[in-house]
Parts: C-alpha cells; structure tokens; sequence
C-alpha cells in the first residue's frame, strides 16, 4: 500500500484525509491491518503525535479500531461511522465536568487493571515512555493511552481513546485552561509509580487527585466567565 507524503500545515486532519480517501476509494478494505506506527510515520512523512491524533480521530469517526498487542484495522461494518455515532452525539451534549467524572471512574479501574494484568516489564517501559516525554500538549493524552493498554481490556482501551477527542474539543471551545504541563507530568510520576509498587488504592488515589486538579482549574474558569458576564 502506497500512501502519499504529509507535507502542509494541519497534518492531522491532512493524515485522517488521507486516510479516509483511502477507504473510501477502497484501497483500503474492511479488516485490513494499518502498518505499525514507527513504518507508518515515515510512510506520511509526520511525527508521531501527529499520527496518533488523526487515528485518535478515525477512532472517533468510526472508521478504526485499536486492538491490544495486534493493531490498528480499518472498521469491518457496512457504514463505518453508524456504530460510533450515538457515542459522539453524547459526548458533545456532555459539559468538561461530566467528563472528568467519567474519567475519573474508569481511569481508577484501568489502574487496578493494570496492577492486575501488566508485567513488571510493561510497567518499567511506560515509565520510561514518561521520563523521556517532552512536555507538549499531547503528552497527557499519550500517558492515559499507553495505560489504558496496560489494562489489556479492549473496550477501556477504544473508550479511553475515544473521548480524548471529545475532552479537546470542549476544553477548545469553552475554556482558557492555563498551562499546567509541568504538574501533569509529575501527577502522572506518582500515578505509574503506584502502578509500579502494585498499591491498588495509592493509585486510584493519585488518578482521584489527577483529575481533581482539573476539575478545580474548570470550576475556577466558570467562575470567571460568570463574573465577566455580569
């Protein structure tokens, strides 16, 4: 499969056009495995994160489907975008908080999951994934992810990676966060080693703090708007 080199600005959405003009004119088929994300990026001409957004966008399109230590494969259903379509429509009905809570819920059971499920291996190599992380906006998103796999659970792995799409585009719309890549990346150094030291409740505690912080900085935020707006 030949796939043309991404060269102009908004690569993602250049990646996902891409791709789905691909599918579309089938020269890409309903089961087919997408090739691995190191083959692929040179393929595109594009950084990782860059690939990792736009398939985080196909996920939420309905026209991929992420399965642990197999790959990424293209929807095998007749219109690839009906399945997900009521999950999209709840989503952006949904407020930041509603998300955050919902986070919060299954990112403690992908926690336990992962103390249940991961190897001691697995374990080491996300942490190494996360010291060696540049601080940059997808960095969150590529944590929460790399765990969620280390749950080995299927539907929190597509669930997780489906709403992260969903938490951007409500925070883009509604919310002048401030910048907090700096304590984000320490949260998530006491959340893996938790992980790392098998403690269950240390770190559903840590993710419980995690998104805690969030929620604080989006109730600060409402505040403002709603003093702006007197």
């Amino acid at each position: 499969m030949k796939f043309n080199t991404i060269k102009n600005e908004r690569l993602s959405d250049r990646v996902v056009r891409e791709i789905t003009n691909l599918i579309e004119a089938g020269k890409l088929k309903p089961g087919e495995k997408l090739p691995p994300e190191t083959l692929f990026v040179e393929k595109l001409g594009v950084s990782r994160g860059v690939l990792r957004e736009a398939l985080n966008t196909l996920q939420v399109q309905g026209y991929i489907r992420r399965k642990p230590r197999e790959g990424t494969f293209i929807r095998d259903l007749g219109d690839p975008k009906t399945f997900d379509k009521p999950i999209i429509a709840m989503f952006k009905k949904a407020s930041y908080r509603d998300l955050i809570e919902m986070r919060t819920s299954l990112e403690q059971k992908v926690a336990e999951l992962a103390i249940e499920r991961a190897t001691d291996e697995e374990i080491l190599n996300l942490e190494k994934k996360l010291n060696d992380a540049e601080v940059s906006k997808s960095s969150d998103q590529d944590f929460h992810l790399n765990l969620a796999e280390l749950s080995k659970n299927v539907l929190l792995i597509n669930f997780i990676a489906l709403y992260y799409d969903m938490i951007r585009e409500i925070a883009e719309n509604n919310y002048k966060l401030p910048k907090r890549r700096g304590e984000v990346i320490e949260e998530h150094t006491i959340i893996i080693k938790a992980i790392k030291d098998r403690d269950r409740e240390g770190a559903k505690n840590a993710i419980m703090t995690h998104m805690n912080n969030m929620r604080k900085i989006i109730d600060a935020e409402e505040i403002e708007q709603n003093i702006c707006s007197l």
